[in-house]
């Protein structure tokens, strides 16, 4: 970026602090809009916020007639409109939703549910051995298919319809727990972090005030994560941007086509696919050659104030669905090189940073204010302030608290601050760097502390390998490699070596024969 380029101002949305006023505003003032489409069978269906708001309206009613009101009721489906719907409808029916990943084990899906003191289950056909063998269990006390949903919206419209039932006539209390999110973790058991409709709301509108978006949204990641549900639902509502509902990641490509998208929300590891997707193509078409020229004279011409991307990048664009042009990646780090090379071909790359105890969003850069290797600036309801070292965040966005573990959430809390774990600085422009985690950082017996993310970013450079822990061993600084050619990994660790301080350089390589095991956001889990 210019270093030159300023700030400009936030952009301007309503306030919303609950599910209730987002869907009512939104049936009132676009009530014929789009706010999602998905693939039923091959054929394409949208639901308008009119249909919506009845749809959540029904399912509330329907879940109140069962009894249904102030318990824990988890939800256990991939993405799909019921997903988002059984969200909202149980948030706004007073009680509150554990949305639970799917791909978990039963076993961990049956201690997450004992954990949560989740009473009801909601799910899709997929899980329906999982969900019959809980109940059989007494793990849980009812269940519901989402195959069933048209019976139970039918049935809710006739309550309202016939006025034994008043849509969200009891409004739950904005400012209470509205949704417990388990945390993946590199490292330990997850957490049941407590979320409130208000910090949700909050957090997504300020989002919203930082970025600016247009057109439709392909909805990729698993909706459980907090990310994928703030910014890609939340946001779009807000925004009035139509959702487009992926089938699930291995549709990701043909998705892209039938929807055609302006704007996606990825982790990392889709930022570099998409990428490594662009230039496996064009060398294996023998045009490697021919599309850096082109960057070249494409980027020559945006210094004159010419920007023909669209134009000469047309049929890479098109693997894309035509109309892409903004890419949010949160959820882990990436690298430099990925958002440059997607913005030399025409699709803008926007870092941000958010984490779940903060719902999630803490910080992304704007659309024409970003900064290189930074996440951005922080959104206008979290104050950021860096406290030994460690990033911390106060503000209405910020958790009531892990679930069940108070001692945790006094260690992570203090006087309203909330200690992220992640090391990093703010430059004099307000931008949040982030260069590792507290928890990872390496202490030798000589007192020097080493980032080990530090020293993976830049054996990550480092031709043939693909994935990288440092850790420290007996001592030493160990680099954990999987990649492809041995010898050559060597010799580039040598060189960085070179480079290196004394204390820094790594003093022994492991090599493995499989990728590390991740995170559903495709994180490494690092070694405890």
């Amino acid at each position: 970026m210019n270093k030159k380029a300023k700030n400009y101002p936030l952009y301007q949305h309503q306030d919303f602090t609950n599910f209730r006023q987002l869907i009512t505003e939104k049936s009132k003032s676009s009530p014929d809009g789009i706010a999602f489409q998905y693939l039923n069978h091959e054929k394409r269906e949208s639901i308008t916020y009119r249909h919506f708001y009845q749809d959540v309206s029904a399912l509330e009613a329907f879940l109140n007639r069962q009894g249904l009101y102030g318990i824990k009721i988890a939800l256990l489906s991939e993405n799909s409109y019921e997903w988002i719907l059984s969200y909202f409808a149980v948030v706004v029916s007073g009680n509150m939703i554990v949305p639970l990943d799917k791909e978990l084990s039963n076993d961990e899906i049956s201690g997450l549910l004992t954990h949560s003191d989740a009473e009801v289950l909601i799910y899709s056909d997929s899980y329906r051995d999982i969900a019959e063998d809980l109940l059989r269990q007494g793990r849980i006390g009812k269940i519901f298919n989402i195959a069933d949903f048209p019976a139970f919206l039918k049935s809710g419209r006739k309550l309202i319809s016939s006025g034994d039932y008043v849509p969200l006539e009891n409004p739950a209390d904005e400012n209470s727990v509205c949704s417990i999110i388990f945390t993946s973790g590199t490292t330990g058991k997850p957490k049941g972090v407590m979320l409130s409709q208000k910090g949700l709301m909050v957090d997504a509108v300020n989002s919203c005030r930082n970025v600016y978006f247009t057109g439709a949204s392909l909805l990729v990641l698993p909706l459980h994560h907090t990310f994928a549900f703030t910014a890609g639902v939340l946001v779009m509502l807000i925004y009035g941007c139509p959702i487009c509902i992926g089938k699930s990641l291995r549709t990701f490509r043909s998705d892209l086509q039938v929807f055609q998208p302006s704007h996606i929300f990825l982790v990392p590891l889709f930022v570099e696919n998409l990428y490594n997707t662009i230039w496996k193509g064009v060398r294996e078409q023998g045009k490697e050659k021919l599309l850096k020229r082109m960057i070249r004279l494409s980027s020559l011409a945006r210094k004159c104030g010419v920007d023909l991307r669209k134009k000469l990048f047309r049929s890479i664009l098109k693997q894309f669905g035509g109309h892409l042009e903004l890419v949010v990646s949160g959820g882990a780090p990436i690298k430099q090189k990925y958002i440059d090379g997607l913005g030399d071909i025409g699709v803008q790359v926007l870092n941000g940073y958010g984490i779940t105890e903060c719902s999630p969003v803490i910080a992304v850069n704007r659309n024409r204010y970003f900064r290189g290797n930074s996440v951005g600036l922080p959104v206008k309801c979290c104050e950021v302030k860096i406290i030994d070292g460690e990033i911390c965040a106060k503000g209405l966005n910020i958790m009531l608290g892990y679930y069940h573990d108070e001692a945790m959430t006094k260690e992570v809390l203090e006087d309203g601050w909330f200690k992220t774990g992640d090391l990093g600085y703010i430059d004099r422009d307000g931008f949040i760097y982030i260069t590792g985690r507290k928890k990872n950082l390496i202490i030798l017996s000589n007192g020097e502390n080493i980032s080990p993310e530090e020293l993976e970013e830049r054996i990550q450079e480092i031709e043939y390998v693909k994935e990288v822990v440092v850790y420290a061993e007996d001592g030493k600084i160990v680099a954990e490699i999987f990649g492809e050619d041995e010898e050559r990994i060597r010799e580039g660790v040598k060189k960085m070596n070179q480079d290196l301080p004394l204390y820094k350089q790594i003093q022994k390589i492991r090599f493995r024969d499989a990728e590390f095991e991740k995170t559903n956001t495709k994180k490494i889990k690092r070694f405890q």
